[in-house]
């Protein structure tokens, strides 16, 4: 079960958004993260278009890494409780303010460091670790 993405790129390599994509649905989209090749989801009738990955045109990269491809293990569960409620239900890609460990680099959206061209060694931030340590008395 593979999250769905609205945003890819497109034949010429512009990021483009699944609305975007209506307007040409048979184009070549790839994975703006990992680069692996999506199969376009159009939905005329819904007007909710999407994009998704496939095992067969996956790349090893996309295969270990993508956010996409590999979705947390939480998220997992919550999603295979819903679809007893609503078959069709598929996983969102949770979006928060990340920290790359390996090139120390920070960054916002999937955890997918652009840099390493991993996300394991990505961690989110805390609203902790994020604050500025006030100051109550001077050292002097």
């Amino acid at each position: 079960m593979y999250a769905k993405s609205f945003m890819a790129l497109d034949g010429n390599d512009r990021l483009t958004g699944a609305r975007t994509a209506q307007t040409a649905p048979y184009d070549r989209y790839s994975c703006h993260l990992c680069g692996s090749a999506l199969q376009y989801h159009p939905e005329y009738q819904t007007e909710r278009p999407w994009f998704e990955h496939h095992a067969a045109t996956l790349s090893e990269n996309g295969r270990q890494y993508c956010p996409y491809v590999n979705p947390e293990l939480k998220e997992t569960r919550i999603i295979r409780q819903l679809q007893s409620y609503v078959p069709e239900a598929r996983p969102l890609v949770y979006r928060a303010d990340w920290h790359c460990h390996g090139c120390s680099s920070d960054y916002h959206g999937e955890r997918y460091c652009m840099t390493c061209r991993t996300g394991e060694r990505s961690y989110a931030f805390n609203d902790a670790d994020s604050r500025i340590t006030e100051v109550t008395a001077c050292a002097c």
